[in-house]
């Protein structure tokens, strides 16, 4: 015998259209993807580096684009020589990449500490895409900066020009992830294709 207080007839609430508040666009702000890419710009990549780096660099915001991220840029040497944050227009973005000049040293702690005012107090996927060709200044300190922005959820993607650039910047952003050749790139004639190559990583983690 089944209980008289057990329900026997179901219905549900007719399916509703409301349009979405006037307050969605702030909400979704904070957990839309976020990508900031930077791209070392010191003295010692004058020339065919850096046009190849530009031209890398444009493949990988249109590919970041496509992926659903909002992309920023950071144009490093031993300061931040230009400083775009994920809410500029891509036409702004891909403007001043394209403008970019090569000159100066290495110090990439100014620009991890830029990446971390701006995307530090978000939610959502927030990724800081490295390229380099040589060092990075002070790696203990660069390493303290770097554990800090993963403390606060911030992925590192990185890529550098030859062995050394590379290791040096797995040692420093990402030093907890296994070995893998795909972040050294080999020679100018690969680099295009290699800084382009870290939009993969972007899908990925999502």
């Amino acid at each position: 015998m089944i209980a008289s207080w057990v329900r026997r007839e179901f219905a549900g609430v007719g399916v509703t259209q409301y349009r979405p508040g006037q307050h969605l666009p702030e909400v979704q702000y904070h957990f839309l993807g976020r990508a900031l890419l930077c791209i070392d710009v010191s003295g010692s990549m004058t020339g065919a580096p850096l046009v190849a780096a530009i031209e890398g660099g444009l493949d990988f915001l249109a590919e970041a684009e496509q992926a659903g991220y909002h992309c920023g840029l950071v144009l490093w040497h031993h300061d931040v020589d230009v400083y775009l944050p994920t809410t500029t227009s891509m036409a702004e973005v891909q403007t001043r990449l394209r403008a970019a000049r090569a000159s100066g040293g290495n110090e990439l702690r100014p620009t991890l500490r830029a990446a971390i005012a701006e995307l530090g107090p978000m939610r959502g996927d927030r990724v800081v895409c490295v390229f380099g060709d040589g060092d990075v200044g002070n790696e203990t300190d660069t390493a303290v900066d770097a554990a800090h922005a993963r403390s606060l959820g911030i992925r590192f993607v990185v890529r550098g020009l030859g062995s050394g650039a590379s290791a040096c910047l797995a040692r420093t952003l990402t030093p907890d992830e296994p070995e893998a050749s795909a972040r050294t790139v080999d020679d100018v004639g690969t680099l295009r294709k290699g800084i382009a190559s870290m939009a993969a990583s972007l899908r990925a983690g999502r």
